[in-house]
């Protein structure tokens, strides 16, 4: 599989899809992964706009990484998860609110509506 061939499947993928280490080995030409060819890897995938999960890609060929394409409304969400901050927290919460819903709130909704 070649870059442009990982490119397309994650772009096919709504922007984002996880491969195997090997397969990005393989993209890369060479036969095992070291610290050389680990930084290369991830300098090739931010060649061609893509970034990548975990943050430090792994040197055994079976681990799982997650590749998104940067710029798109999910790239921007794994990079706003990713990178601490209050932009990036402020971000987070203005597109998906609280911790969770307000259980108080809706239990007085209920209330209401039966009469209680």
């Amino acid at each position: 599989m070649s870059w442009d061939q990982i490119k397309d499947d994650v772009e096919k993928n709504g922007n984002i899809h996880t491969f195997t280490m090997d397969v990005l080995r393989n993209a890369h030409g060479s036969a095992r992964l070291g610290v050389n060819v680990v930084s290369e890897i991830s300098q090739a995938l931010a060649g061609i706009g893509l970034g990548h999960v975990p943050v430090q890609l792994p040197n055994y060929q079976h681990e799982q990484v997650r590749i998104y394409k940067r710029g798109t409304p999910v790239g921007q969400l794994v990079e706003s998860v990713l990178t601490p901050g209050e932009q990036n927290d402020k971000s987070l919460v203005d597109r998906f609110g609280t911790a969770g819903p307000d259980y108080a709130l809706i239990v007085q909704k209920i209330r209401e509506l039966v009469g209680d």
